[in-house]
């Protein structure tokens, strides 16, 4: 490049930076807006095959245990695995380029899903998708902690989870209406493809703070940074920490239990059609989860701020209130009203995420934000998501022996709410140790 030109490019360079801290608040805001969209998108791909979990079934003559499989585990194997190499990679490389190319390969492997012809085929796509999937979370946790203060983290990472109902809103209403009227395979490829194009968007457009570091570099071993071994060592003198973590994977374990039958419930019991489930169950899962997100999010700032601990035990008692609402709601005399319901338990699992998240940050130190994260993940992706949909499959598989298909599932599920009681005794505890 000529001098000259050279020297008119970093003249430029040097005058968007001094230009950029004139409005601190609109790139935050802007990354959030694209944080949202690709989360949405996450639980989208993630979601949809509960809606199609029935037609699948009868298409490839599954099992609940297999449905259990297909939609937990088979997602949860390398999405938790790799939480914790990714989330070593975002401490120290470019946190954008890691969030766009994982999109860019969980999408690619969403629209795989919809070409398998058997269960083993649709497991490895699902494994796919989780392996894509596992990029995403903890870069974009410690990206909002490096844009956002303190006093806002809990209302931004709120924020982030209202993407999640919105998300499985998208998930059960479009794919309950293609699945009625195309195919399942066709709800997969519509549910694969936007994400491609978000990747570009966060590529070329999300900035790290840290700058453009080598990926080269990032493997190499930095004095400055800690191991997993020292995170952990460093975690394990925080005993609030590992409630958080108990309680986290409590939670996911009855939410992604019973977010993987909710097709097989309403279908088996009220005889739903597969429209109609799908924008009710969309509706449903959309504003009370949206609601709960957002009202975690308000709390933990509100009352974070009045006592470090208030907004963990509200969370505390957010799940207990939830259980004799999800049991209410399996055994209610029609759609309408289970439906109706089951707005309890979705509330209370994105009730959490604010409050939860944003403790976990301010226990973990500048050198361990991403890490904390990612050790989360990995456990409460391996019991939470991995187990909580084999647990009720395997439950109903066992009940139906003796009962029928839908009263199986009824009593599996039943059992499974009974878990929100041990989540709120750990954020209770995790108040308590916060205390200390």
């Amino acid at each position: 490049m000529h001098p000259r030109v050279n020297h008119c490019v970093m003249a430029v360079l040097e005058t968007r930076s001094e230009i950029t801290p004139a409005v601190p608040n609109q790139y935050p805001n802007y990354v959030i807006g694209v944080l949202f969209m690709l989360t949405m998108l996450n639980f989208l791909d993630r979601q949809i095959i509960t809606i199609l979990a029935e037609p699948v079934k009868q298409d490839l003559g599954l099992s609940d245990t297999q449905i259990g499989l297909m939609t937990g585990l088979s997602f949860a194997l390398f999405y938790t695995t790799l939480a914790i190499p990714v989330a070593a990679l975002a401490d120290k490389w470019n946190r954008s380029r890691i969030i766009a190319i994982a999109i860019a390969i969980w999408s690619a492997m969403t629209v795989l899903c919809g070409l398998a012809a058997n269960f083993t085929q649709l497991f490895l796509a699902r494994v796919g998708v989780g392996i894509g999937e596992a990029g995403s979370g903890p870069a974009s946790h410690s990206l909002i902690a490096d844009l956002f203060p303190p006093e806002r983290r809990a209302g931004a990472l709120g924020i982030l989870g209202m993407s999640i109902p919105i998300g499985a809103f998208i998930a059960y209403a479009g794919g309950g209406w293609i699945v009625e009227r195309f195919d399942w395979r066709i709800a997969f490829f519509m549910a694969g493809l936007p994400g491609i194009i978000i990747a570009l968007v966060v590529w070329f457009t999300i900035h790290d703070p840290r700058g453009n570091i080598p990926l080269s570099q990032a493997f190499k071993r930095d004095p400055s940074k800690i191991s997993l071994k020292e995170a952990l060592r460093t975690l394990s003198a925080k005993p609030a920490y590992w409630h958080l973590v108990a309680a986290g994977i409590l939670v996911q374990f009855v939410a992604y239990g019973i977010a993987s039958f909710y097709g097989s419930l309403f279908v088996r019991v009220h005889n739903m059609g597969y429209g109609e489930l799908g924008w009710k169950l969309g509706i449903m899962v959309g504003l009370s989860g949206a609601l709960g997100a957002w009202l975690g999010g308000k709390a933990g700032d509100r009352f974070g701020t009045i006592r470090a601990t208030l907004p963990l035990v509200l969370t505390a008692l957010v799940m207990l209130v939830s259980v004799p609402g999800m049991i209410l709601a399996l055994y209610a005399p029609n759609g309408n009203l289970a439906m109706l319901l089951l707005a309890i338990p979705t509330f209370a699992a994105t009730f959490y995420y604010g409050p939860n998240f944003s403790a976990i940050q301010k226990l973990a130190s500048d050198e361990t934000r991403a890490m904390a994260v990612a050790i989360y993940l990995l456990l409460a992706g391996i019991i939470g998501l991995g187990i909580g949909p084999v647990f009720v499959g395997m439950l109903s598989d066992m009940f139906s022996s003796d009962l029928s298909d839908s009263a199986a599932l009824q009593r599996a599920l039943a059992l499974l709410a009974l878990f929100n009681i041990w989540a709120g005794f750990h954020f209770w505890r995790a108040a308590r140790r916060l205390q200390d």
